[in-house]
């Protein structure tokens, strides 16, 4: 059975009073075990397959079927599970969070799939890649070719099915971007299915088979080796590298890779593109003085960590408040009863003492207080609840905003159970005077 497996897949995009049709009628099988490149130029609709193929969006017609399960009719829920259990994805940004170490950048995955013991699956990983001396660096402690790494343990973290990666080598130089591609290759020679989108025909080559694309069609599906034995100009020693590489007895120089990129990608229907033009990889930036060394241009961090934990303490903060407010009106009650005003034994004509009313102002204050800032930070500490479970290690947070959640609890519940003691009382009261 097939791992991948398209029928007259399509997707359309209303743009205003236009239709862009993204894909028209794509018919694409990938078996187990394949290394599988979809290139083509920009707008071709490369990466709008690869949106479906991780389930990422839905075919607007046609029919996916994916390690046999035909993924339209499949929940919201069980798409998530999918993507979370058995594909992997690997981004030309990385998507790292940059203020988490290498090592819990990759129990991302076994967060979400709620996996307790974390750290050993993600250790592994990162050792497949290479990366086991650098489980505790940051990313931007990091070059771009290890960021990039540890991107790739993260997908493969969880064992996936497939992986699915677009434009992994975008952000690097070539020599880097040929030591990826060198992961990617022992990753397939391990039994992963890999299926890579990339405008470069020089990354593509190194794939096993080269699907290319056109105004949202298929046009070419060739092995490379196919694709490299029709190329007569081709001089003999450089098919022999090729044949070498696909073989994956060795990797090819990126010098040798560009001089085969040429004509081999005109025998798939595609030029190379020229720096500048759309497609092309982009273009090295200058760093700013106030950006790490080494820093993504691209990345961003889901939820800064300084602001959750901040939201976390505030929560906690609260909610401490309140319970302190609430102690200050059972203070204020108590010293009330011990001055030995008795309004029925001083009369109408004896007013309360100055001091009395006072204590009875603070002592109510402090109620409505109190009230107010459990019910704030019962808010506060839920919301932020909500947003920590995004970043994994940061149990901290987590545990300070479900206190300031309890603390704020307390606070609201000791005044209402108060109030419905009492209001049952005055009914007993009022029932038996009727009586």
């Amino acid at each position: 059975m097939a791992l991948i497996r398209t029928v007259g897949l399509t997707k359309y995009y209303q743009m205003g009073s236009s239709v862009v049709h993204a894909l028209d009628g794509v018919d694409l099988v990938v078996e187990r075990g394949e290394f599988v490149a979809i290139t083509g130029a920009s707008g071709s609709g490369k990466s709008t397959m690869m949106h479906l193929l991780g389930c990422l969006d839905r075919p607007t017609a046609g029919q996916y079927f994916l390690d046999g399960r035909n993924v339209a009719e499949l929940s919201d829920r069980e798409l998530a599970a999918i993507r979370n259990r058995h594909i992997g994805f690997v981004f030309q940004t990385f998507n790292l969070i940059n203020r988490t170490t290498a090592l819990e950048n990759v129990s991302v995955p076994l967060f979400y799939a709620r996996r307790t013991n974390s750290r050993e699956p993600s250790r592994r990983a990162l050792e497949r890649v290479g990366l086991g001396d650098r489980v505790n660096h940051r990313p931007n402690e990091l070059s771009g070719g290890e960021r990039q790494r540890v991107a790739i343990a993260r997908a493969i973290v969880n064992d996936p099915i497939l992986v699915l990666a677009d434009e992994p080598t975008g952000n690097l130089d070539s020599r880097t971007g040929e030591q990826i591609m060198e992961i990617f290759r022992s990753l397939n020679e391990q039994g992963v299915t890999i299926v890579l989108v990339t405008h470069e025909p020089d990354v593509a080559l190194q794939a096993r088979r080269v699907v290319y694309m056109r105004d949202g069609k298929i046009v070419s599906d060739k092995p490379v080796s196919e694709l490299i034995a029709g190329q007569a100009a081709l001089p003999g020693t450089q098919a022999a590298v090729w044949r070498t590489s696909l073989t994956h007895g060795g990797a090819s120089a990126p010098d040798q890779a560009s001089a085969v990129a040429k004509p081999v990608a005109a025998a798939v229907g595609s030029t190379p593109e020229p720096a500048g033009e759309p497609g092309a990889a982009p273009a090295q930036r200058a760093v700013p003085a106030n950006e790490p060394a080494g820093q993504a241009p691209d990345a961003r961090e889901p939820q800064p960590i300084a602001r959750m934990m901040s939201g976390a303490t505030g929560s906690l903060a609260a909610g401490v408040a309140a319970l302190v407010l609430l102690a200050t009106f059972f203070i204020c009650g108590m010293l009330a009863a011990r001055s030995g005003y008795d309004p029925k034994r001083m009369g109408p004509d004896q007013p309360p003492p100055v001091g009395l009313i006072v204590l009875g102002l603070v002592s109510l204050a402090s109620l409505l207080t109190s009230i107010i800032a459990g019910a704030v930070a019962i808010v506060w500490g839920r919301g932020v609840r909500r947003r920590i479970r995004n970043t994994p290690g940061r149990w901290l947070g987590a545990r300070r905003a479900l206190a300031g959640v309890i603390c704020g609890a307390i606070a609201v519940a000791v005044p209402l159970v108060m109030f419905a003691i009492s209001l049952a009382r005055l009914l007993l009261k009022h029932s038996g005077t009727e009586s």
